[in-house]
């Protein structure tokens, strides 16, 4: 089957290396990702027609591993009534359906096999999807760094001048920002937090020591 042979093409490829070969572009594992996603559909769809025609041969079988069963019964009781007639034509009927069920089980055998491996490479398909994806945030995530340190390093250029006075603009301009920082927390009481933490210590001792007094009083009575 066609759709089975790229699946297994799809599923056994060797991502892990293609992905860590220098630099792949970003275009490049974009493609990649949408034969994955497609593999995956085409994989799940394929597993799903033929777990149908899978699942129906095997209770095929469990139906006739049933009948043979119940032949084998029904002559053992006929045979009980002194009826040779019709345990005869009941171990007949269970022939029949053990000769059914010896032709069909290797052929059961072979699907289960293949089901088993689509289910395999369905999960392989995902794990390599898993790992493109990854790829894929990460160029991006150094394309962005990339950009912002170019940025970056135009506004260092801009900022020099023959004498380092965009320099020393860029560091007052800081300096004013931090002041302006350690003004607020001052209005905030945030540089002097001490008597807060205190008080709400106090207020969890508080709280501690009526709550040992009520169980010291509970173990009194």
């Amino acid at each position: 089957m066609p759709i089975l042979e790229r699946i297994r093409r799809i599923a056994q490829a060797n991502i892990t290396q293609w992905l860590n070969q220098a630099e792949a572009p970003e275009a490049e594992v974009q493609a990649k990702i949408r034969e994955l996603e497609e593999g995956a559909v085409e994989a799940k769809n394929a597993l799903a027609n033929f777990a149908v025609t899978y699942k129906r041969l095997e209770k095929n079988i469990t139906d006739l591993q049933t009948a043979s069963a119940e032949h084998q019964l029904r002559a053992e009781k006929a045979l009980a009534a002194d009826d040779e007639s019709t345990a005869r034509r009941s171990l007949s009927e269970k022939m029949k359906a053990n000769e059914r069920i010896s032709q069909l089980t290797p052929v059961l055998e072979s699907r289960r096999e293949t089901y088993n491996e689509l289910k395999d490479s369905l999960v392989e398909i995902h794990d390599q999807l898993n790992q493109a994806r990854a790829k894929l945030m990460d160029l991006r995530a150094r394309k962005r760094a990339a950009d912002a340190e170019q940025v970056l390093g135009h506004s260092l250029d801009d900022a020099r001048g023959p004498d380092g006075e965009g320099f020393e603009r860029l560091e007052d301009a800081v300096l004013e920002s931090e002041s302006r920082v350690e003004v607020d927390r001052e209005i905030r009481g945030e540089l002097n937090p001490e008597p807060l933490e205190r008080s709400m210590r106090e207020r969890q001792v508080d709280d501690e020591l009526a709550a040992l007094k009520l169980k010291l009083s509970k173990n009194s009575d």
